[in-house]
C-alpha cells in the first residue's frame, strides 16, 4: 500500500532527510500500513504498534532492524499529528529495553591491519582501494559521504574535506599528512588510468570514470575483510564505528567525535562510551590503587 504524496514531502521539507532515508521510511510505513490493512487494525490504536513488533519479532527480523522500522512508523506517526489525522504518537508509548541497544560492531587495531595488508597497492584498483579503505577509519566517513567527495570538495593545502552529511549538513573533515602524501599519489593513478574522456569531477571512481556507487564499495570492504580472515560483518558502516570506538579508548573527547561524526547531539555520540569488557577491567588495573603494580 503506497503512502500519500504528502509524507514523502514532510520527510524532504520537515526532516531534511537524504534520499536513500527517505526511500528506507517510505519502505518501512508502508509495510506497516499493509499489516494493519491486513489485520483491520486501527492507525492510531496503541495495540496496533504492539501486535506489529510481534509479528516482526516472530518473521525474524533482528532488534536493530525492529528499532529502525520503529524510528520510521513514529515519524510517520509525527507526520499524521501535524495533519492533525490523529492526537498522539502510540511509539513514544512504549518501552524500549535497554538490552535493545548494544555498542555497534567495531574492529581491533590488528584486524584493521590485516585489512590493510590484503591490498595490492601494486595495481591501480588496489591504490584506490587502499585510500578509500584508510579514509573511512581514519576519518569516520560514512559511505554515502565518501563515494559524493568531489575533487571541488578537497582542500590538501589545507588538509581538509568538506563533506555534506546527513539532512545536507556540511562539515569539514581534517585529513592526516600521511594520508594527504597517499592521496597525491592516488590523483595520479586516477588521472591515468580512472579517467576516461572528460572528469566527472568524483574523487573515487571505477574503471569506466564513473562515480562509485554505495554497494559497490561495500562489496570492496567486504571482499578484503574476506580475505583478511575476520569473521565479524564487515561493512563500510563498522569502520565509522571503529574510528569513533579507537579515538574514545586513546583519550579523545566525546565532543570532539562528535564534530567528526556529524553527530546532530552528543547522546548519539555517547553511545561509544559503552566500552568493551577488557577495556574497563584493564583501566580497573591500571588506575585502580587496590590493583596497583
Amino acid at each position: 500500500m503506497k503512502v500519500h504524496n504528502y509524507f514523502k514531502h514532510y520527510l524532504i521539507v520537515e526532516e531534511s532527510l537524504s534520499d536513500n532515508t527517505i526511500d528506507a521510511y517510505i519502505r518501512d510505513v508502508e509495510q506497516y500500513i499493509s499489516y494493519l490493512g491486513e489485520k483491520k487494525l486501527k492507525v492510531d490504536d496503541n495495540t496496533s504498534i504492539l501486535n506489529y513488533i510481534k509479528y516482526l519479532v516472530k518473521c525474524g527480523y533482528t532488534i536493530e532492524s525492529i528499532l529502525r522500522k520503529l524510528s520510521s512508523i513514529s515519524t510517520y506517526y509525527d507526520f499524521l499529528i501535524k495533519e492533525k489525522k490523529i492526537d498522539k504518537n502510540p511509539v513514544l508509548a512504549i518501552d524500549k529495553p535497554k538490552k535493545w541497544f548494544k555498542l555497534p560492531e567495531f574492529l581491533n587495531e590488528e584486524e584493521v591491519d590485516k585489512i590493510l595488508r590484503c591490498i595490492d597497492k601494486n595495481t591501480p584498483i588496489g591504490v584506490r582501494d587502499y585510500i578509500m579503505i584508510l579514509l573511512l577509519y581514519t576519518s569516520g566517513l560514512r559511505i554515502s559521504e565518501l563515494v559524493n567527495i568531489e575533487l571541488t570538495n578537497c582542500d590538501f593545502k589545507r588538509g581538509i574535506i568538506r563533506v555534506k552529511g546527513k539532512g545536507g549538513k556540511e562539515r569539514y573533515v581534517p585529513i592526516h599528512k600521511k594520508i594527504l602524501d597517499l592521496l597525491d599519489n592516488y590523483l595520479e593513478v586516477r588521472h591515468n588510468y580512472f579517467v576516461k574522456g572528460s572528469d566527472s569531477g568524483y574523487l573515487f571512481l571505477n574503471r569506466y570514470g564513473k562515480k562509485l556507487s554505495r554497494v559497490y564499495c561495500w562489496g570492496i570492504v567486504k571482499k578484503y575483510a574476506e580475505l583478511a580472515g575476520i569473521k565479524k560483518n564487515v561493512s563500510p558502516h563498522v569502520f565509522r564505528h571503529t574510528f569513533a570506538t579507537h579515538l574514545l579508548k586513546n583519550g579523545a573527547d566525546l565532543r570532539v567525535i562528535q564534530m567528526l561524526l556529524g553527530h546532530s547531539s552528543i547522546l548519539t555520540t555517547e553511545i561509544y562510551t559503552q566500552l568493551d569488557d577488557d577495556s574497563l577491567r584493564n583501566s580497573l588495573i591500571s588506575y585502580h590503587p587496590r590493583f596497583e603494580r
